[in-house]
């Protein structure tokens, strides 16, 4: 499977690293076809002036500054580019294969594998001749390469697709061993796995028993408490017990965080409470909600006090917990670098617009 295609079953599996930023870490936006950050109350804190950027995490973003990816702090101040949080991992390619690196961008762990996730509970989802299994922390594979694919463990379960020990998708505990298999799985979390099984879906709990009956068109997964379900092309909520705590009547019904999620009825949208009751309304086509990195696995399951959301008309924005649209909608929003390598041309309109010394710094940054 290619790594392209392990990201779009990537998508699927879990919530993108979309909006990540913590509780008061800068916010990125566009205004001028130029990125830059704004803090949570909308003020700017760095002039839009890089041609591309990503979000903050752990007092750093990411910008791409004279063809060179580099880190930068609430200030404004240029780094050299951090690979890694302080006593993590990431997985780097080295010519045709992948190995681990840590904060300096030093491999700890050679590129040895064809493929190679990041870590979660300490265990990295690596590819060696076609097939996938894990490693740990020490570069010590664990569990054996024997699935055709393999992704995160979350709770003390991974999740691993087979079309030969079990066909689909197959829950697995730490020793590799498949627990339950189904045809389609959702993010693991709040000790509820959403899945499917022929036309219907439900909840396994971690040993892989039915917890939730398979009952429902649709499942999403589980977050402050509740999970969106689908019945009758209507969505509602309910508990870990299944319980319907809100009643099927959404057209949408997104994931719930600070006590709020997205929601659509008909023309209206907005962020309901728990009660299913609209806490404020907002026109938008998608918001993901009040969700942010986790510290573990950074993936998209801790409360934030900021959304995003983007219009029917693809406009861009942000919205807090109160209801109050602190940027846009605007009519450019955050994007991923280009997928295949920055252009030449794209290259030098990167150092357009700085300073010689700004230009100078870059050009020292050790290369990585």
């Amino acid at each position: 499977m290619s790594r392209f295609a392990l990201l779009s079953v990537l998508f699927a599996l879990c919530i993108p690293r979309i909006c990540r930023a913590g509780s008061g870490e800068p916010l990125v936006m566009v205004k001028d076809a130029k990125y830059g950050y704004i803090d949570h109350e909308g003020n700017i804190l760095i002039q839009p002036q890089f041609i591309w950027a990503d979000d903050f995490w752990h007092g750093l973003g990411t910008v791409y500054v004279c063809g060179r990816y580099v880190s930068i702090d609430a200030s404004g101040t240029l780094h050299p580019l951090r690979f890694a949080l302080e006593g993590h991992l990431e997985p780097r390619k080295e010519g045709d294969k992948f190995g681990f690196v840590d904060a300096s961008g030093q491999f700890k762990i050679p590129a040895t594998f064809d493929e190679a996730l990041s870590f979660s509970e300490g265990l990295a989802a690596v590819s060696i001749g076609g097939k996938w299994g894990f490693i740990d922390t020490a570069g010590k594979i664990v569990i054996k390469p024997k699935f055709d694919a393999a992704f995160y463990f979350r709770e003390g379960v991974g999740v691993a697709r087979s079309n030969e020990l079990r066909p689909g998708w197959v829950l697995i505990d730490r020793s590799g061993n498949v627990i339950a298999n189904f045809d389609y799985v959702d993010l693991i979390a709040e000790g509820r796995v959403p899945v499917a099984r022929g036309e219907k879906r439900g909840f396994l709990d971690l040993r892989g028993k039915r917890a939730i009956p398979f009952v429902y068109d649709g499942v999403n997964s589980f977050s402050g408490g509740l999970a969106a379900v689908e019945k009758g092309e209507k969505w509602g909520y309910v508990d870990r017990d299944g319980k319907m705590v809100i009643p099927p009547k959404f057209d949408y019904a997104g994931p719930f965080g600070s006590g709020l999620a997205p929601a659509k009825i008909g023309k209206k949208s907005g962020f309901i409470e728990k009660s299913g009751n609209f806490a404020f309304t907002l026109s938008f086509d998608y918001a993901p909600g009040f969700l942010t990195g986790d510290e573990e696995s950074d993936l998209f399951i801790a409360p934030a006090d900021i959304s995003r959301f983007w219009t029917e008309d693809g406009n861009f924005g942000y919205v807090n917990t109160a209801g109050r649209v602190i940027w846009g909608p605007a009519d450019s929003g955050p994007d991923h670098p280009p997928l295949l390598g920055w252009s030449e041309e794209e290259k030098t309109a990167s150092c357009t617009g700085f300073s010689e010394s700004v230009k100078k710094t870059v050009a020292n940054f050790p290369e990585r």
